[in-house]
């Protein structure tokens, strides 16, 4: 569908739009009102004296003078805004709604619900992207690792010579509408995409990646099998010649690929028929032959995750045409990315590892199996209704690494103590991240590494895992000064 057949399609329609503040919705105003669609009511929680500085913080991928021009251009457009006293008045004569993709977790966007019940459509910033994009998308989810892998698809796609642009799901990145008019059609756009987004959404990417589905999101979903059947949702609306790269060593993931259109699969453990696995020091990609090897050697950032990653990645670029010499070029280049198990720095021999984007306990097992040197974690948050033996995987994880201490944060730090009970791990609950690093540089020895990795959200000391992350490297920069 192109964008002259979606804009002549709303055009007229009670459009409404909500959370014009924040990224998406900012977005979906911006792309319609900007090609006349005015019959938008927006609504916003905040009042309008707040709105600039709630503008401010969900478009970081803008500089300042950036952000205040933007933010005008949206109290430009001639259209309705329902501020927070007026908030969501109105949506019975909505004949489309455009929601972000968290609107469902907030008590006051109850009256959505209702009118969905209704059977009012529903779209989003995503939705309306697939709608009217250029050219082919691979789309990445997953419950760990999903940035990473579609950065790397990215870079790859780049390095072999393709148009290529990127998305991430947050707000440090450009929303993906933005790129609609710069776009040619034989471009790739390769996006990371949330549990959340994919909730409803009526498309799939040409080349659809799952890198891998653990216990996450449980309090949005309900049940694991609603999670993982959402996550299913990236393949369900795939046609033609489109693809599926899935992991075999996952068994959540390995199910799909009996009823996706068309599967390849990557495995660290074992061969595959189709796909991508590793042998001989190599990662190999195959069909009916060895088609690409790219030398594992190449590698810069430790542990299995990575691998995972690199497997992932280099399957679903090459299945994009991407070449061997660019995906090894790629990976020897990777050094990892902020929140992601980054090394913020290197103290009298102790590095310090930043990976605050680890927010569930699968994410910091990953994290800790990769750790090749002593290392003290540093772990703990937010993470509602949390049971001891939620942090099994990290529990067990532990045991079998060469950790020397554990620090715990937040407000799950009883249960992860509890967790922890039994082993022979020492334990000391510090509660704040100042006192862990503090105690952390502290107790570590030449050789060794501090890692954050909290396998929680950040929500209970924080205001998201990028706060947390960036506190994290301001301290250890501070270590850096008094050393």
């Amino acid at each position: 569908m192109s964008v002259k057949d979606v804009i002549n399609r709303l055009k007229g329609k009670s459009v409404h739009v909500v959370g014009f503040a924040g990224t998406e919705g900012a977005a979906v105003v911006d792309f319609l009102a900007g090609r006349s669609v005015t019959s938008i009511t927006a609504h916003e929680m905040h009042t309008p004296g707040e709105f600039a500085a709630a503008y401010d913080r969900t478009h970081l991928w803008l500089g300042a003078e950036e952000r205040t021009a933007a933010a005008q251009r949206l109290l430009s457009y001639p259209i309705t805004r329902q501020w927070k006293d007026r908030y969501l008045q109105g949506l019975e004569r909505a004949e489309v709604i455009f929601v972000p993709q968290s609107w469902f977790r907030y008590a006051h966007n109850a009256p959505l619900r209702e009118v969905q019940r209704r059977g009012v459509p529903f779209s989003s910033m995503t939705q309306l992207f697939f709608e009217v994009a250029p050219c082919p998308i691979i789309g990445v989810t997953g419950t760990n690792g999903k940035f990473t892998v579609a950065h790397l698809i990215h870079q790859m796609l780049v390095q072999s010579g393709f148009g290529a642009y990127f998305s991430g799901n947050d707000r440090s990145h450009v929303p993906m509408l933005y790129y609609v008019d710069e776009i040619p059609p034989g471009a790739w756009l390769v996006l990371e995409i949330s549990n959340r987004q994919l909730v409803g959404l009526p498309y799939s990417p040409h080349i659809a990646v799952i890198t891998n589905i653990a216990p996450h999101h449980l309090d949005d979903h309900g049940t694991m099998e609603a999670y993982v059947a959402t996550k299913r949702t990236i393949l369900a609306h795939q046609s033609g010649d489109d693809k599926a790269v899935l992991n075999a060593d996952n068994p959540h993931t390995a199910a799909m690929a009996s009823s996706a259109r068309h599967p390849y699969l990557f495995s660290r453990i074992h061969r595959v028929d189709r796909g991508a696995y590793i042998h001989d020091g190599h990662l190999l990609i195959a069909g009916d032959r060895i088609e690409q090897r790219v030398p594992l050697a190449a590698l810069q950032v430790p542990g299995t995750h990575m691998i995972e990653n690199a497997l992932a990645a280099a399957l679903a670029a090459s299945l994009a045409g991407a070449s061997a010499p660019a995906m090894a070029g790629v990976l020897s280049e990777f050094r990892g990315l902020a929140y992601r198990f980054y090394l913020v720095a290197e103290i009298a021999g102790v590095r310090y590892i930043e990976d605050s984007l680890a927010t569930n306990p699968a994410a910091a097992q990953a994290a800790i199996a990769s750790m090749d040197r002593p290392f003290i974690l540093i772990a703990g948050g937010a993470r509602p209704n949390a049971t001891p033996e939620e942090f099994a995987p990290m529990r067990d994880a532990l045991q079998r690494s060469p950790v020397r201490a554990v620090l715990l944060i937040g407000d799950t730090a009883p249960q992860l103590a509890r967790a922890l009970d039994g082993t022979r791990i020492p334990v000391a609950t510090v509660q704040t991240l100042e006192r862990a690093v503090d105690e952390a540089a502290a107790r570590a020895r030449s050789g060794d590494a501090v890692l954050l990795s909290p396998g929680c959200e950040s929500f209970d000391q924080f205001t998201d895992y990028r706060h947390r992350g960036d506190r994290f490297a301001e301290l250890v920069r501070a270590l850096a000064v008094r050393a």
